[in-house]
């Protein structure tokens, strides 16, 4: 009777046994297939940045050749020398964010988080500046041509800074909610930021984060002043 006994306590504990590791082993799998999904998602999103870098640098060496023949054609026409120029002039223009720019890209929206306790209202925290530096650094990196929140041109001289319950942008204060716009290939900018894991994912525990594709966005100019007082270009 001892011996029978001692039987089943044996097969009860290789059950339980049994169960703990075939749950162990369930959790470690589906542990496992989140990674790598979301190490998937980043290879992707790091090849499609590497083709589209690639693509952009022989557009680059392109158009660079075909401007050495157009000045070398030109340095025979005062005319056309001018209008080349000109034409050079106002893509420095663009680049330095001074004209109004439109095409396709995403709209990002950036609003606080409200809930209700024992009858008030409150908020989860703040949009912070840092918020939406991570925002403009990941479509930058994504391959953003110009970008602008709340209608203010990013720039290279661009402050963005928390100022109280404010942030300050371009030296104006604004606060939530914030839309950023950004032109460029609407699907690699609206991947970048939706990675598993990634800066959305991450703000969107705590903030309301909306990304929407447009065909047309239009980003303003930069309506600020530029003035170099100690910078002096390098003859």
């Amino acid at each position: 009777m001892k011996k029978f006994s001692d039987k089943i306590a044996i097969m009860l504990v290789c059950m339980i046994l049994g169960l703990m590791l075939a749950a162990q082993f369930k959790n470690v799998q589906n542990v496992g297939g989140n990674v790598s999904l979301q190490r998937a998602q980043e290879l992707t999103s790091q090849i499609q940045k590497l083709n589209q870098d690639i693509a952009n640098q022989q557009n680059l060496i392109q158009e660079l050749e075909d401007q050495l023949m157009e000045y070398e054609a030109a340095a025979q026409d005062a005319g056309k020398l001018n209008e080349t120029m000109y034409r050079d002039l106002e893509r420095a223009r663009n680049l330095a964010g001074l004209t109004d720019l439109e095409g396709a890209g995403v709209v990002v929206t950036v609003n606080l988080v409200s809930y209700q306790e024992w009858g008030e209202t409150g908020i989860i925290r703040n949009v912070y500046h840092e918020d939406l530096l991570m925002l403009v650094n990941e479509l930058n990196a994504a391959g953003a041509e110009a970008l602008a929140i709340n209608d203010e041109r990013i720039i290279a001289s661009t402050e963005i800074r928390d100022a109280g319950d404010y942030i300050v942008i371009n030296t104006n204060r604004y606060s939530a909610p914030f839309e950023i716009k950004a032109l460029g290939n609407p699907d690699t900018l609206e991947a970048s930021l939706m990675l598993l894991g990634g800066v959305a994912d991450t703000l969107g525990e705590e903030l309301e984060i909306k990304i929407r594709k447009e065909n047309l966005i239009r980003i303003p100019k930069y309506s600020g002043s530029l003035q170099f007082d100690y910078a002096i270009p390098v003859q």
